[in-house]
């Protein structure tokens, strides 16, 4: 997966960070550290753009969750515990409070495997995805 981070600004100043290839056990950590990097030297608020991502599996999932409570100052959940980073995403979902720091670009296509796994998982209810990225800087 190739990471590229751009930087502009809408109403306050934000981080892109475009994704391509697949996100899954082999290469979450490495979004997680590069967010991380990004948090340490300013980043409040960023859209993930997943739309040259074909594949996410349910490590990304788990990359999304931690990349949301590291922007919001919470601590994230251990990498190490397995399930219970799930059981952390699940939890995060049912509290019905969407992030405000972090957005997601995805395709306009239903059929799409990203789509299709935030929709299923209710991770889009967390994170709000959105398919426009001019919507997505406005939504900050």
């Amino acid at each position: 997966m190739n990471i590229t981070i751009d930087q502009t600004s809408g109403r306050v100043p934000l981080t892109i960070a475009r994704l391509e290839g697949d996100l899954d056990a082999s290469n979450f950590e490495a979004l997680i550290e590069r967010v991380r990097e990004l948090h340490q030297a300013g980043t409040r608020d960023l859209v993930l753009d997943l739309r040259s991502v074909p594949f996410m599996g349910s490590s990304g999932l788990v990359a999304l969750h931690t990349i949301a409570l590291l922007l919001d100052g919470q601590p994230p959940p251990d990498l190490e515990s397995g399930w219970e980073a799930h059981h952390a995403i699940a939890k995060s979902v049912e509290s019905g409070t969407p992030q405000e720091h972090l957005k997601l670009l995805v395709l306009d296509d239903p059929a799409s495997s990203v789509r299709r796994v935030l929709s299923r998982t209710g991770m889009d209810r967390f994170i709000p995805a959105l398919t426009d990225e001019a919507a997505a800087i406005a939504s900050f």
